[in-house]
């Protein structure tokens, strides 16, 4: 029984806080909102006055869908996103950046920029080659679609490493971030 009455009580309790608690707007919201309801008339199911800025929506572009304020802009320079291996903390990392078009040289001079190479290093040659392999295509292909398994082979000149790389490590941050961008199982980085 004891029981019972603390728990009528606690019940009792807890629903006084909730309606005490809950749902009253401050006196200034009800005055705008009475304010600007009262001249369209309109109440919501609570007896709210509808306020004429919530029924309002913004034009679309139909070419993108988007809104006419939030459109891109058309004179900003359209990039090529790359993927680096860079260094950062003291290891080496993926790091997303762009280039204006990505070529085989852009790509040694992102790599000199963030700092895998030094500066001094110099492109010579890029070529690819099929590997008589196949892949399926992966996202965007058709289910099944295969894919020719291609390697490269990068030749680069006055090739050093970045601060605090060794040449191993540079070398292989190189290999990789031209596998990755070019779409390719391995690449085979050439010192001259």
């Amino acid at each position: 029984m004891k029981k019972l009455i603390a728990t009528i009580a606690l019940l009792t309790m807890v629903c006084t806080m909730v309606i005490g608690c809950g749902g009253k707007k401050s006196s200034d919201q009800t005055t705008a909102a009475a304010q600007s309801g009262a001249a369209t008339g309109e109440t919501d199911p609570e007896g709210n006055p509808v306020t004429e800025e919530a029924s309002t929506e913004e034009e679309t572009n139909p070419e993108n869908g988007l809104p006419l304020s939030k459109q891109p802009d058309p004179t900003a320079p359209v990039l090529d996103t790359v993927i680096v291996m860079a260094p950062v903390n003291g290891k080496i990392s993926r790091v997303m950046d762009a280039v204006d078009e990505l070529t085989e040289e852009s790509l040694l001079t992102k790599l000199i920029e963030l700092g895998t190479v030094a500066d001094g290093t110099t492109f010579v040659s890029f070529d690819t080659s099929d590997t008589g392999k196949t892949q399926l295509a992966g996202p965007g292909g058709a289910a099944g679609e295969t894919v020719a398994v291609k390697n490269g082979k990068l030749v680069l000149s006055g090739f050093k490493p970045g601060d605090g790389l060794d040449e191993a490590t540079a070398k292989q941050a190189v290999a990789d971030t031209y596998a990755e961008n070019f779409d390719l199982d391995e690449v085979d980085v050439e010192l001259q």
